[in-house]
């Protein structure tokens, strides 16, 4: 996937945010960029399965670096912190081997 002159961004960190924090199929530009975080959300509950199900919504959202050359690998781990709040890390590895780390929350609920 090309977006514009996206493939040119040197921020892997801001490419990551952006593209978990974007709901797919609600960018104008691209409906297929984004995560289906926002699909997840309105089942109203985080429960023993939402780590795994939130932790492979961000790989799916990110598969698209790696696909356009702008990292060898991805992987992610998620862990439920608390009632409606998981907390994923992202580690993307560059062409060039350097590692990017990304941490943020997933909150289920507001």
């Amino acid at each position: 996937m090309t977006i514009g002159k996206i493939e040119n961004w040197s921020d892997i960190r801001e490419l990551v945010l952006m593209s978990i924090g974007t709901d797919k199929g609600r960018w104008w530009a691209y409906p297929e960029f984004g995560s289906e975080l926002w699909q997840l959300r309105q089942t109203g509950k985080v429960d023993g399965n939402t780590a795994g199900t939130v932790r492979q919504m961000i790989l799916d959202s990110l598969q698209w670096l790696i696909d356009d050359g702008l990292a060898k690998d991805i992987e992610c781990e998620a862990e439920r912190a608390d009632k409606n709040r998981i907390n994923y890390r992202v580690k993307v590895t560059r062409p060039n081997g350097s590692d990017i780390l990304v941490e943020d929350i997933w909150n289920g609920i507001y």
